[in-house]
């Protein structure tokens, strides 16, 4: 059996809400097996954007551990969790997140930028992934000339485009109508299964989840299986 692509162990965070102390995330445990796409069901306020924040290093538990490919994650500075972030995690989120000056090429090509590309090869990569998420003739559209379904395909082009380890999607169907995000869904099924990504999207959503290899819901800051589909 290979090695987890991440692994999670005795995460608890907690935050301060005026005389209280609220503990978000109790001792949760958790593996990402590489290729495997998990689902994440919970209530809201119940810790899973927290989550997210502590799996990809945007913030760090107040105690356990994370280890992304083998590396601790938790352990390092804030500047080595933003390197090994660019270099092995993708985002996609549910107000697509996209830089309002920049056009729909130069976003997508942004991380592989920041990760030392040189800008004509990075804007020629993105140009392509561009082209397969069907979006090649709106290459120099600024973020505010596109409908939401399309900012959220280059919001997906972005968080592929430097092939990281793990992709992490906040509520990506969120803001969209059912058929933009049937057609998201299906577009991160077929990149997912054509590069290999471990994957975990958070979603209230049912038909996103059930196209999941795996369903978790967070409840009382830990994770528990879902084995019944009646029990979403």
């Amino acid at each position: 059996m290979s090695a987890p692509l991440l692994e999670a162990r005795g995460l608890t965070k907690t935050y301060r809400e005026g005389q209280r102390t609220l503990r978000v995330l109790d001792g949760l445990d958790l593996d990402i097996a590489p290729g495997e796409h998990l689902a994440l069901l919970g209530r809201s306020g119940s810790g899973k954007s927290t989550l997210l924040n502590l799996l990809g290093g945007i913030d760090r538990p107040d105690q356990g551990s994370v280890r992304l490919l083998g590396e601790a994650l938790s352990n390092f500075d804030e500047r080595r969790r933003t390197l090994l972030r660019r270099r092995h995690v993708g985002y996609v989120y549910q107000a697509f997140n996209l830089i309002p000056t920049l056009t729909a090429q130069e976003n997508v090509a942004l991380p592989l930028e920041l990760n030392g590309a040189g800008a004509a090869t990075a804007l020629e990569a993105a140009a392509d992934l561009l082209q397969r998420v069907e979006l090649g003739g709106r290459l120099t559209a600024f973020p505010d000339q596109l409908s939401g379904g399309e900012q959220q395909r280059v919001a997906i082009a972005r968080a592929l485009i430097h092939r990281p380890a793990l992709v992490l999607a906040d509520e990506p169907t969120g803001n969209l109508d059912a058929r933009s995000g049937r057609q998201v869904l299906d577009l991160l099924d077929e990149l997912f299964s054509d590069r290999g990504h471990g994957l975990l999207i958070v979603t209230h959503s049912l038909a996103v989840a059930e196209r999941a290899h795996r369903v978790l819901t967070l409840v009382d800051g830990r994770l528990t299986a879902v084995q019944d589909r009646l029990a979403w």
